[in-house]
């Protein structure tokens, strides 16, 4: 899609009035001629319904691999959680036993074509599908407008689309939280690899390197809010936090993995002082490194540890398990008491 927002502002200009003259000009062209004699004798007039309104919404991707992903995963709890209630919730209807018309939900196919996820509710249908390579659409069908309080006439086409949008926008937002999916994103893969930057080449970001993991943490401190950090500050705050001596992380070595992180777009300047502050994505970046070490490395590799020191050791299949004649307690011990001067 070049340009959404020029295709949108077309779509909400299309209003009643102007398909009322379109359709005035077209009848009259192609449609019954009358004489001014009938006209006069007759008060003739057109009158223009919706029998049939749909309403689209699209979720526009620059790529076809999140669409699918997204699709697949929304159709799983879709036909779990697409019960009657929600249903009912998402086209804005009390639910009671005298409802007229089904609530269902079901996922069909048609031959040679993508998979189409339907929630069924009165004379309305909602539905979700994959179009073209890049959208993703939610769209909503009314086959009586009746079921909306509203009459089929043409001078209502602006509450209709309101009314559907509020409909599209319900399902949408029930989408995003029954699905809080993460998709296969290679943002690892993407920071590990070099970036050519004029002659050279810039390093990528490993998520095992301990260094970079330690200078995003001190990053993400709020004091890079303000001012920024200068190098020197950064270097002596690394080697507090955790530590270190300046011959074991020294600031050579600071500069480099600052060269990096501004290479990758995570870092910026401020203005024209040789200070550092975090991008917006290198604010998402360094979060994820962090946490991820914290959250699931670090719990992991404690508990695989913690595992394998409990686990006893195999003892050979030749040899013999060992034997111990049991010891007898001794008098001298501070924790032995005779028993017949114990008390309990």
């Amino acid at each position: 899609m070049a340009d959404a927002q020029a295709l949108q502002a077309a779509a909400d200009a299309l209003s009643a009035k102007l398909i009322r003259t379109r359709l005035d000009y077209w009848t009259l062209i192609v449609g019954p001629k009358f004489s001014k004699k009938d006209r006069q004798a007759i008060n003739l007039s057109r009158h223009y319904s919706l029998q049939q309104i749909e309403y689209c919404r699209n979720l526009i991707f620059r790529r076809n691999f999140p669409i699918h992903k997204l699709f697949e995963r929304s159709c799983d709890l879709g036909l779990l959680r697409l019960c009657a209630d929600r249903i009912s919730q998402v086209f804005g209807w009390r639910l009671h036993k005298r409802l007229p018309g089904k609530l269902s939900s079901v996922l069909e196919r048609t031959e040679h074509g993508h998979h189409v996820l339907r929630a069924y509710a009165k004379n309305a249908v909602m539905r979700m599908y994959e179009k073209f390579s890049t959208f993703l659409r939610l769209e909503a069908l009314s086959n009586n407008l009746k079921d909306f309080g509203l009459n089929k006439g043409l001078d209502n086409l602006d509450q209709v689309r309101r009314i559907l949008g509020a409909v599209t926008d319900r399902f949408a937002a029930f989408e995003a939280q029954a699905l809080d999916v993460h998709v296969d994103f290679p943002l690892f893969q993407r920071l590990a690899l070099a970036i050519p930057r004029g002659g050279g080449k810039i390093p990528g970001i490993k998520l095992h390197d301990t260094r970079m993991l330690r200078l995003m943490e001190v990053l993400l401190h709020a004091g890079t809010k303000v001012l920024g950090w200068r190098s020197l500050d950064l270097h002596q705050a690394i080697l507090s936090s955790f530590g270190l001596t300046p011959e074991s992380y020294t600031l050579t070595q600071l500069r480099y993995d600052l060269r990096k992180m501004k290479g990758h777009g995570l870092l910026e300047r401020d203005g024209r002082r040789y200070a550092y502050r975090l991008t917006y994505k290198g604010n998402r970046t360094a979060l994820l490194f962090v946490l991820f070490h914290q959250r699931v490395c670090g719990p992991l590799a404690n508990s695989s540890s913690s595992a394998a020191l409990l686990k006893p050791t195999p003892l050979c299949p030749k040899s013999k398990p060992p034997t111990a004649k049991p010891t007898a307690p001794s008098t001298t011990s501070s924790n032995y008491w005779p028993l017949e001067h114990a008390t309990i």
